[in-house]
């Protein structure tokens, strides 16, 4: 049996990686509140099947005269669950079972009392794998499910379920677990099997397990059968064509000092090594990303953070850039070398202070005014009245003996006409005598007009 299989939970004490899960089905077990149909999402290996087993288990124990919060996974209910073999409890694989005629008998087999437990449980994992048909055929009863059916679905892609049939699932969202997480239960499990392992291979398992429990016990199985005593971190390296973190520090240190013939070096000697392009670019643009957070955290000073981010730029443009070439180990080279040559951010203070050159402040720094014009002095003089309005609009030439007012308005034109011995009086208080005034309408070409009006433009003075 594999350690997948063999230490899989079987209780909700067991779980790790989900507590806010864990605890809101707990508490609504506790409470009676038990949902028709629940959606359990999230990556692969995370738990999601084996939650909707344990709650399965807790619908039906046998132990209890009621549902339970906790299974207590050694009556036979609970083990025929464990075992795949319960009648009430029905495990379907949507990707094989994804046709409306399977619906269809779902359908059908939900009018009927549970045989043997509380309830009749019908766990389908990979829902989004069902047809549009058969997601529609199963609308009236998620809605409307008889009392003693619930529907446990599970999926690692909850976007391809139509909006209608998720509005009536409870949705839980499974995270990925902790490497930590990993490697605790990992430890538990070694300690039981008598598994002999380095305490860094057993990180880099779990690493590279990206979250997923159950890819961590493969590898731990594929590690113990592939080793003869003594699992090494070499070992886990060779095997899963990881790459050491020694050599991923070698080469970004030659990137930085521009030394592009000793970069391509490391790079050959890494591909050498049992590790596929794309493996190294994965590899390289996480080790790169996880320098770039160490320098964010202070943790530290090797690296500037704008250096690491034109860097981080250029292996996600190498990524997308390679997987569809032909020749990928050419253009892998290329954006290797172009990260070398790459000119680093320097800081232009550091440039000023090499030069001596320090900017200070004028302490008696005189602002250029701007010269008071007529149309100032006598928005001044009709301060607050209607006059003042009529010349904010306006716009106010001086030509020898005369000053001419050109409006664009047709209405305040007629209105500053009105006004024509108030704006005189102004102007001989000014000290602006024997002026003669114009009151002009200044004409618009009718087609600029046009499109002005049509396009919704603002038309600047100068």
């Amino acid at each position: 049996m594999s350690l997948a299989v063999k230490y899989r939970p079987k209780n909700f004490n067991e779980h790790i990686g989900q507590e806010h899960i864990v605890k809101a089905l707990r508490k609504a077990l506790r409470e009676k509140r038990i949902s028709q149909a629940y959606l359990f999402s999230g990556p692969r290996g995370v738990g999601k099947t084996t939650t909707a087993r344990i709650l399965a288990k807790a619908l039906n124990c046998e132990s209890y005269n009621d549902i339970v919060d906790n299974p207590c996974g050694i009556c036979s209910s609970c083990k025929d669950i464990e075992n795949s073999r319960h009648i009430d409890v029905i495990e379907i694989d949507g990707a094989s079972n994804r046709g409306i005629d399977e619906i269809r008998q779902i359908r059908e087999n939900v009018k009927f009392l549970p045989v043997r437990g509380r309830y009749k449980v019908y766990i389908i994992d990979e829902v989004h794998m069902l047809t549009i048909e058969a997601f529609n055929a199963l609308l009236k009863t998620l809605e409307e499910p008889p009392k003693h059916v619930v529907f446990i679905f599970a999926t690692t892609d909850f976007q391809k379920i139509p909006p209608t049939v998720l509005s009536r699932l409870q949705r839980y969202d499974f995270k990925p677990i902790s490497t930590f997480e990993i490697v605790q239960r990992m430890n538990e499990i070694i300690k039981i099997e008598n598994i002999e392992i380095e305490e860094k291979a057993l990180e880099e398992i779990a690493r590279r397990s990206e979250g997923s429990l159950r890819d961590a016990l493969v590898l731990l199985d594929q590690m113990r059968m592939f080793c003869e005593g003594k699992i090494t971190y070499k070992d886990v390296l060779n095997v899963l064509g990881s790459i050491e973190r020694e050599k991923l520090e070698n080469l970004l240190k030659e990137i930085f000092s521009r030394n592009v013939n000793k970069s391509l070096s490391i790079l050959n000697d890494i591909l050498q090594k049992n590790v596929s392009i794309l493996d190294f670019i994965r590899e390289f643009n996480e080790f790169l990303f996880d320098v770039f957070k160490e320098v964010l955290e202070n943790k530290r000073k090797d690296y500037k953070k704008e250096d690491l981010m034109l860097i981080l730029n250029l292996a996600l443009e190498m990524e997308n850039s390679i997987r569809y070439s032909i020749t990928p180990k050419t253009w892998l080279e290329f954006f290797i070398s172009k990260m070398c040559l790459m000119p680093k951010t320097i800081e232009l203070m550091k440039i000023l202070e090499n030069y001596n050159i320090v900017y200070k402040k004028p302490e008696n720094e005189v602002k250029e005014e701007k010269p008071i014009t007529l149309k100032d002095k006598l928005l001044d003089y009709f301060e607050n009245s209607i006059i003042s309005g009529i010349i904010s609009v306006s716009e106010i030439v001086e030509e020898n003996n005369k000053i001419k007012f050109f409006f664009k308005s047709e209405h305040i034109y007629q209105s500053a006409k009105e006004y024509t011995n108030e704006l005189k009086k102004a102007l001989n208080s000014l000290n602006y005598t024997n002026k003669e005034i114009e009151i002009l309408l200044k004409e618009e070409n009718p087609i600029v007009g046009k499109l002005i009006s049509e396009l919704g433009l603002i038309k600047e003075e100068i």
